[in-house]
């Protein structure tokens, strides 16, 4: 599948990074895409290039299993770990643990057990303090903020620079990351604002210097593809800016962004910066207390009004080779954003609300990993009931079945359930069911042996979730991904059986079924629920258990 092109393995494959470098680099690189989303949720095009691996990072009980497929695909050449955890609220969440120091140091860790050639680290220049007395950011700065996410990039930084002594290294600190639909949070909610028709549209806060800096992602790309092609000639470890030099303040975006709109530049209001912190706090305190909506303005905002982050990255550009793009240059681009927000208004506010949500975990996901860690619990239990002389009223045809038949069996409807949730695909196990009821149906059974089968089967599940209190808050989800889906299973059974009992007389001589062909759609229900998915699968994901040995399936989500 390689083609013999260079090998990346790619964190945060789904996000707006990830998404766009796959896009730039498919045709010269092969990618091993690590997410937690399927790459048709992340709307990734199938590509020959590309090989989707689902996993969360945090997760360090799968670092083997990852890596031991990795090695069976040919190994990798480089990582780029763009995975990371960002809120605007500024809290100490559990997730900057999970998955910006744990996943960090999972990703290391299959690094190294995969052998890469150089790891390459996101990190960010908010992990650096805003300089004062006009003082600038370079590659020597440290990264010495003091909130949660700057906190946790430094020691990601850390992390890096210890595991250069088993292969190259490079920590890459990004500026504010944008595209031509915008796709900067911050920067959208300025747009929104600005080019609205409201009296706010005007304040800018304190004398409008605020000023961090921007990178075009086209840009950003092109310099992680500069790090990998002159690896050989660089540093074991070294620290790098993506990054413009100097800084853009909120009165030069202002004043481009309105003249390019309304023709016309807009005076702005500015708003002393005592009075501008006063309204922030005070529109948070409302949205708290549910007066009004939850403002995009955090009270944290406020302390750094008036504040920039210039930036020198003369040295990454000497190293590299690489320059940012001087049309690609924030002021220069916002020409662009606007002419897409003008003529593709219902697109822009979808790519970018998109931008602002920030999905730290996907229920289905969760409940699926549970679901994994469950499975010999629950398989061997709902064995042991089906086989119980107790039962034999309930599930008296299965007397007629070898053992090991009965768990193939059970096997195949697990992990069907397994890969129903999580790609949130109920049409897989409705596929599966109108085959299986088929040759239940020849078998003599009745439909109320297979319904027990699933009610038995739905009860062990939710057993399983109530006796541990993490998934109390998620009682819903498991209703929707598990309860629904077996009782969508029932009803198919239900369904099928009716008909055949109806056409009973009309094809009875066709009732047959092959046991070479029962164990290959078992075999390939099993890979259906596996966290890997190759080109071919999203080609055929529309008929997933068609002709199951003309194609090499590792997942179809």
């Amino acid at each position: 599948m390689k083609n013999n092109l260079p090998t990346i393995i790619l964190t945060g494959a789904s996000g707006f990074v990830g998404s766009n470098f796959i896009n730039y680099v498919k045709e010269e690189f092969f990618i091993f895409a690590i997410a937690r989303r399927s790459s048709s949720e992340a709307n990734i095009p199938v590509h020959r290039n590309i090989l989707w691996i689902q996993w969360d990072i945090s997760h360090t009980e799968q670092i083997d299993e990852i890596a031991e497929y990795l090695h069976e695909e040919g190994d990798a050449d480089y990582l780029i770990h763009l995975a990371g955890y960002y809120d605007f609220d500024y809290e100490d969440k559990p997730e900057y643990q999970k998955t910006n120091v744990i996943g960090t140091k999972n990703v290391l860790e299959l690094a190294r057990k995969v052998q890469i050639k150089r790891f390459i680290f996101a990190s960010s220049l908010a992990a650096c303090e805003f300089p004062d007395n006009g003082n600038i950011i370079n590659e020597k700065s440290l990264p010495n903020a003091q909130f949660t996410y700057a906190k946790t990039k430094k020691l990601g930084e850390e992390f890096t620079k210890e595991y250069s002594r088993f292969f190259n290294c490079s920590v890459v600190r990004f500026a504010a990351v944008f595209s031509d639909w915008c796709e900067y949070a911050p920067l959208y909610k300025f747009l929104e604002t600005w080019l609205g028709k409201k009296i706010s549209s005007r304040f800018l806060g304190g004398k409008g210097e605020s000023a961090i800096t921007y990178i075009h992602i086209f840009d950003l790309t092109k310099l992680l593809c500069k790090i990998i092609h002159k690896n050989r000639f660089l540093p074991s470890f070294d620290t790098y800016i993506a990054s413009h030099d100097g800084s853009c303040s909120h009165k030069s975006l202002f004043k481009t962004s309105t003249q390019e709109f309304f023709g016309q530049e807009k005076k702005p209001l500015f708003v002393a910066k005592p009075i501008a912190i006063f309204g922030i706090n005070f529109m948070w305190i409302l949205s708290c207390i549910k007066i009004i909506p939850k403002p995009f303005e955090r009270p944290w905002m406020g302390k750094y009004i008036d504040k920039k982050l210039k930036i020198d990255s003369s040295y990454t550009q000497t190293v590299l080779g690489w320059k940012p793009t001087p049309r690609y240059h924030i002021l220069r681009r916002l020409i662009h954003l606007l002419i897409n927000y003008k003529s593709h208004s219902s697109e822009w506010k979808m790519k970018n609300e998109a931008a602002l949500l920030t999905v730290t975990h996907r229920v289905n996901f969760i409940i699926y990993e549970q679901l994994l860690k469950s499975e010999e619990v629950i398989l061997t239990k709902l064995f042991d009931y089906i086989i119980s002389p107790e039962n034999e009223d309930k599930f008296d045809k299965y007397r007629f079945i070898k053992p090991k038949d009965i768990q193939s069996h059970l096997n195949a409807l697990y992990n069907l359930l397994l890969a129903t949730i999580r790609s949130g695909d109920k049409s897989l196990i409705i596929k599966y069911i109108d085959e299986i009821a088929f040759e239940r149906f020849s078998a003599g059974f009745k439909a109320e042996i297979i319904c027990n089968k699933l009610k038995i089967l739905k009860t062990l599940i939710l057993n399983e979730f109530k006796s541990k209190q993490e998934f109390d808050q998620i009682k819903q989800e498991i209703h929707d991904n598990i309860i629904l889906t077996i009782q969508l299973a029932q009803d198919e059974v239900e369904d099928v059986f009716e008909e055949y009992e109806q056409k009973l007389f009309t094809v009875k001589a066709e009732l047959k079924y092959s046991t070479e062909e029962t164990k290959t759609r078992h075999k390939l229900i099993i890979k259906l629920s596996k966290p890997y998915q190759s080109y071919q699968d999203t080609e055929k994901k529309d008929d997933p258990l068609s002709e199951p040995m003309q194609y090499n399936y590792f997942d179809v989500m």
